[in-house]
């Protein structure tokens, strides 16, 4: 699990917390014997947020509840790692309550971690749940008190004949509206821009060459060749995820193999349509309109 400050302690009555072991909210499984580690409390509204450890048939694993302010509980959830993520306590969905967000973690090898948005409110109980294979954070980017969810969208996670540690993961910016996600990336250009001019300025004229030459179909093992496939893909799919299709087909064909583009097209907008986007209910947009 990544690292966490602990969240502040507010004395007006709404908000206190209680940490585990390094001021972290979380339980997770020991890595060299067995069993459960760490803790912690939060809570907000009335409302009590627990992570700890906890047997489940006979194994000690994580368990997180959620109750209500009379003892009720509203949610829980057993896994290898829980985590409160530090949003709790905000508004996430707008309708101007505060809400818990959990954060599970399987314990494979690079996946996965599920998000699980609980309402504190009127209504309390889950909002909305979603799985990646990559980590998501919440920001108020705008500082206009709206939180927007990044996400690292993993559907590509070893896509294209690249491992892990290549693998582009191409960011989604949303924003929960009630129980709707809404796909704000457009908004924010500025963020996707910024990684873009940082992805192009690895990309170097005389290895570009190389590789607008390259065979494609060939096995590659050079780490400048993996990384230089690495930063075009990434550029090409910020453009994407951006809602610039038409800039990031224009970008593919200046930078990616001829004989391949509409290949690595393909699986670009297949991965863009059917996977995380799929998966929150996005709006249809193009190009998964156009197929």
């Amino acid at each position: 699990m990544r690292p966490r400050l602990l969240l502040p302690l507010v004395i007006l009555g709404l908000f206190s917390a209680s940490a585990s072991a390094n001021n972290r909210m979380y339980c997770c499984q020991k890595v060299l014997n067995p069993g459960a580690t760490g803790g912690g409390v939060v809570r907000v509204n009335g409302f009590t947020i627990e992570v700890k450890p906890s047997p489940v048939s006979g194994e000690m694993t994580c368990h997180a509840t959620v109750r209500s302010p009379k003892g009720t509980i509203i949610f829980e959830h057993n896994e290898w790692g829980i985590e409160i993520d530090p949003v709790t306590g905000k508004d996430v969905n707008g309708d101007g309550q505060p809400d818990a967000v959990l954060v599970s973690f399987s314990g494979g090898a690079h996946c996965c971690w599920t998000y699980h948005i609980i309402s504190l409110g009127k209504k309390p109980g889950l909002i909305r749940e979603f799985e990646n294979r990559s980590t998501a954070s919440f920001e108020d980017l705008m500082g206009d008190g709206q939180i927007e969810i990044l996400i690292r969208d993993g559907g590509f996670d070893e896509g294209f004949g690249l491992s892990h540690p290549f693998s582009p993961f191409p960011l989604f910016i949303l924003r929960l509206n009630g129980s709707k996600f809404e796909d704000v990336s457009s908004k924010f250009w500025r963020v996707f821009e910024k990684e873009i001019r940082k992805q192009r300025s690895k990309l170097k004229e005389h290895s570009l060459q190389q590789f607008l030459h390259s065979n494609h179909n060939e096995i590659h093992d050079d780490l400048d060749y993996l990384g230089m496939q690495s930063s075009v893909l990434m550029s090409v799919l910020d453009y994407l995820y951006a809602a610039r299709p038409e800039e990031a087909r224009k970008v593919l064909g200046q930078l990616w193999p001829a004989d391949f583009q509409k290949r690595t097209w393909g699986e670009m907008v297949s991965g863009y349509c059917s996977g995380l986007r799929a998966q929150l209910d996005l709006e249809v947009t193009a190009p998964c309109s156009e197929n």
